[in-house]
C-alpha cells in the first residue's frame, strides 16, 4: 500500500479540523467518502488522524466552537496536525519503541542516576536511551538517544572511556562532561578536565576540550568552541535556568520535557526571558510565563499547547 505523501496529509487534517470545528452537512459527509475511497492512501492519512486523536485526545468543545472558527486558528491547527501526522508525534512513538531494547533510557520528563561497576556516574536526561559495554579493551556508552552527564570513575589502570553516538567518539580524559545527541549533530559540554572529540568519518580532525568550553560536531568536523556554564547542566537538579534568553529557545527546551506538542509563534519567540524555572511543573512555568510576559497560553488539549504574543 502507498504511504501517503504531504498532500494527502494535508487534505485528511484538512477533513479533521473541519469535521471538528463544526458538525458535517450529508453534502460534505458525502464529498468526504469519495476522497477516503479515492485511494488507499487516503485511508492510511485518515488513520493516521484517527490514531492521533486516540492519542492526544479530542479537541475540547469550548476550543472546537470558537477556537476553530476563526480562520487563522483552523491554519495553526491544521499546521501542527500536519506536523503531528507526516513527522512529529507519530514518528517519535516509532523512535521510542526502537529504544526499547537499550540498556537503560528515560522517558519524556523522566531523569535517572545510574553508577556504574566502575564508579562511573551517569545522570540519563528526558527521552535518553543508552547502552553499557565494559570489557578489557574499552569502557563504552552508546548514546542511542538524549542527554548525559557522566562523572567517570577512577582511570587508575581502568581501560580508556568512550562515548559513542551517531556522529562520532569521545574519549574521556579523567572528566565530568556532557553529550546531548541532536538531530545532525552531537553537542559536548565539559564541566571538569578534558575529553576528545573525534568525528566518525574525519577522526584525524581531533579537538581537545577543556573544563568550560563545549563544541558541536557531525561526521567531518568539529565546529567552533563555546563558552560552557554549569548552568547548562542544571538540569540534572531539575531546572533550567536561563539568562536574557529568547522565548522561543526556552520553549523549544520545554517541551523536551513534557509529552505532546509545545510551540510558539514566532512574535513571542522574540521576546526575551530570564530566570530559574522547574523542569517537573512545565505547565506552572508556562503559567508564570504568561503572568509576566505579554503572551497566552492556550491548550488545544492535554498535550497540546501554543504561546502566542498578546497585546
Amino acid at each position: 500500500m502507498a504511504a501517503p505523501d504531504r498532500k494527502t496529509f494535508e487534505a485528511a487534517a484538512s477533513w479533521y479540523v473541519q469535521f471538528q470545528s463544526q458538525p458535517p452537512t450529508a453534502a460534505e459527509r458525502l464529498a468526504w467518502q469519495q476522497w477516503l475511497n479515492g485511494d488507499p492512501s487516503h485511508q492510511v492519512a485518515w488513520n493516521q488522524m484517527e490514531q492521533l486523536q486516540r492519542s492526544l485526545g479530542a479537541l475540547p468543545q469550548d476550543f472546537t466552537r470558537r477556537a476553530l472558527s476563526a480562520t487563522q486558528q483552523r491554519r495553526q491547527v491544521l499546521k501542527w496536525m500536519l506536523v503531528l501526522g507526516s513527522t512529529g508525534y507519530l514518528g517519535w512513538n516509532v523512535q521510542q519503541y526502537s529504544n526499547v531494547g537499550a540498556d537503560y533510557r528515560t522517558s519524556v520528563g523522566e531523569r535517572r542516576r545510574i553508577e556504574l561497576a566502575d564508579g562511573t556516574r551517569i545522570d540519563l536526561n528526558t527521552r535518553t536511551a543508552i547502552d553499557v559495554v565494559f570489557d578489557g579493551r574499552q569502557r563504552l556508552i552508546r548514546l542511542r538517544e538524549g542527554e548525559v552527564l557522566i562523572h567517570t570513575g577512577k582511570s587508575g589502570g581502568q581501560p580508556p572511556f568512550y562515548v559513542d553516538t551517531r556522529q562520532g567518539r569521545i574519549q574521556a580524559l579523567g572528566t565530568r562532561f556532557t553529550v546531548r545527541q541532536l538531530p545532525d549533530t552531537t553537542r559536548v559540554g565539559v564541566l571538569e578536565n578534558r575529553v576528545s572529540v573525534l568525528p566518525g568519518d574525519q577522526p584525524d580532525h581531533l579537538r581537545l576540550l577543556g573544563a568550560g568550553e563545549s563544541a558541536d560536531f557531525d561526521r567531518h568536523n568539529v565546529g567552533q568552541n563555546h563558552n560552557y556554564r554549569r548552568s547548562q547542566a542544571a538540569w540534572v537538579d531539575g531546572q533550567l535556568i536561563v539568562l536574557d534568553a529568547r522565548l522561543g529557545e526556552v520553549i523549544d527546551e520545554l517541551s523536551r520535557y513534557r509529552p505532546g506538542i509545545l510551540q510558539c509563534d514566532m512574535a513571542s519567540a522574540r521576546l526575551r526571558v530570564s530566570g530559574a524555572f522547574r523542569l517537573d511543573s512545565t505547565d506552572a512555568v508556562l503559567a508564570n510565563l504568561q503572568a509576566t510576559l505579554p503572551i497566552q497560553v492556550r491548550y488545544f488539549t492535554r498535550y497540546w499547547a501554543s504561546v502566542t504574543r498578546s497585546g
